[in-house]
C-alpha cells in the first residue's frame, strides 16, 4: 500500500466522485477510476459502491478512510516540519487568496515578488474558501476573515472599507429617496443585513442576491442597482460612483496566514513580510481615502 493509492482514495471518499476528485488532485478523471480499481483489486476487497449518484464508501472503505486520515495526519506533519527548517529562499510557494484581492489590487506587487526573489516558484490558488494549511494544499493563505482560525499564526494587516456604489446613470435616473432604486442583494442569511439598516437608505429593497464582489461590481456597472463594495474596488471603477453622501466604514479585516510549523522558514516569513508592506503601501486605497477626496471635490463642484 503506498501513499499515492492512499491520496486517490481519501479524494474519492471526501468528494464522493471521480470527477470531483480528479479536479481536486489535477489528473484526468480516468486516471481516478484506473487507480481506484487496482487499489481495490491489490487489496482483495471493494471499498466503493458504484451508485448513480457517485462513489459510497462500504465498511471496509469506511474502515480503511478512518486509518488513511491517520496516515495523511503523519505525512503532513513531517512534510511541514522538513518545510520549517528550510532556510533557503529559493523552493515553490504556494498562497491562496480571494480573486478580488489577487486581480484588483495585489498582482503587480506578486509579480514584483517574483522579480525579486527570481528563485521562489509562487503558486497562486485563487479561492474565497480556505485551503488547508494542515494538509499542505497552500502554505499561505491570504484572507478576508473578521475571525482567522486559531490553528494557524499570522497578522491582520489591515480592516479595509466599503462604501455604496451604483452607475452614474443609475444614480440620474433613480430616486433614491423613493423605493424605484434598490440594494443589489448579497449571500446574507438574514433579509435585511446589518450594514442596510445602518445605511443611508435602509428603506430601499433588495433584489436579487449575488455572492461574488466582483459580480456585484458588474451588476452595478450595468444598472442592477446599488452595491455595497470595498473602496478599492468601487473607486477604481470610472462607472462607478459613491451614493451621496458618499461616506465609507469599515468592513472587514485581512489576515496573512500559515501553518505555525512553517512560519520559520524563510521564503514563507519573506513572502509574508513583503505582502504586508504592500497592504500597507495602499492604505489609503483601501480605507477609502482617496475616494473620499473625490466624492468631496465632486460635491463642492455640484454646489457651486
Amino acid at each position: 500500500m503506498n501513499w499515492d493509492d492512499l491520496k486517490i482514495f481519501l479524494a474519492v471518499a471526501r468528494e464522493g466522485a471521480a470527477r470531483a476528485a480528479a479536479i481536486k488532485l489535477g489528473i484526468h478523471h480516468s486516471t481516478i477510476t484506473r487507480r481506484i480499481e487496482a487499489f481495490e483489486s491489490t487489496q482483495n476487497t471493494r471499498l466503493f459502491d458504484r451508485l448513480p449518484s457517485g462513489y459510497a464508501l462500504t465498511a471496509a472503505g469506511e474502515e480503511l478512510l478512518q486509518a488513511a486520515i491517520r496516515v495523511e495526519d503523519e505525512i503532513n506533519g513531517i512534510e511541514r516540519h522538513i518545510l520549517g527548517q528550510d532556510v533557503r529562499l529559493q523552493g515553490n510557494l504556494r498562497v491562496t487568496m480571494p480573486e478580488h484581492l489577487a486581480i484588483n489590487l495585489l498582482m503587480p506587487d506578486l509579480v514584483r515578488f517574483m522579480e525579486i526573489y527570481p528563485d521562489v516558484n509562487l503558486q497562486l490558488f485563487i479561492s474565497y474558501g480556505m485551503f488547508s494549511l494542515s494538509k499542505r494544499e497552500a502554505d499561505v493563505a491570504i484572507r478576508v476573515t473578521d475571525n482567522p482560525p486559531e490553528h494557524l499564526v499570522g497578522r491582520k494587516v489591515i480592516r479595509y472599507h466599503c462604501a455604496a456604489y451604483a452607475s452614474s446613470r443609475y444614480l440620474e435616473t433613480h430616486i433614491l429617496t423613493a423605493e424605484e432604486a434598490n440594494w443589489i442583494g448579497w449571500d446574507s442569511p438574514t433579509p435585511y443585513p446589518d450594514w442596510v439598516r445602518r445605511s443611508e437608505f435602509p428603506h430601499l429593497p433588495i433584489r436579487g442576491r449575488i455572492n461574488n464582489v466582483l459580480a456585484q461590481l458588474a451588476a452595478a456597472k450595468v444598472g442592477f442597482g446599488i452595491a455595497r463594495l470595498p473602496c478599492f474596488l468601487g473607486d477604481a471603477d470610472s462607472v462607478l460612483q459613491r451614493v451621496p453622501p458618499g461616506n465609507s466604514t469599515p468592513c472587514h479585516d485581512v489576515w496573512i496566514l500559515t501553518h505555525k510549523d512553517l512560519v520559520s522558514t524563510v521564503r514563507i516569513q519573506t513572502f509574508m513580510d513583503f505582502m504586508a508592506d504592500a497592504f500597507h503601501q495602499k492604505r489609503d486605497i483601501l480605507e477609502g481615502r482617496e475616494g473620499q477626496i473625490q466624492q468631496d471635490l465632486m460635491g463642492k463642484s455640484n454646489s457651486s
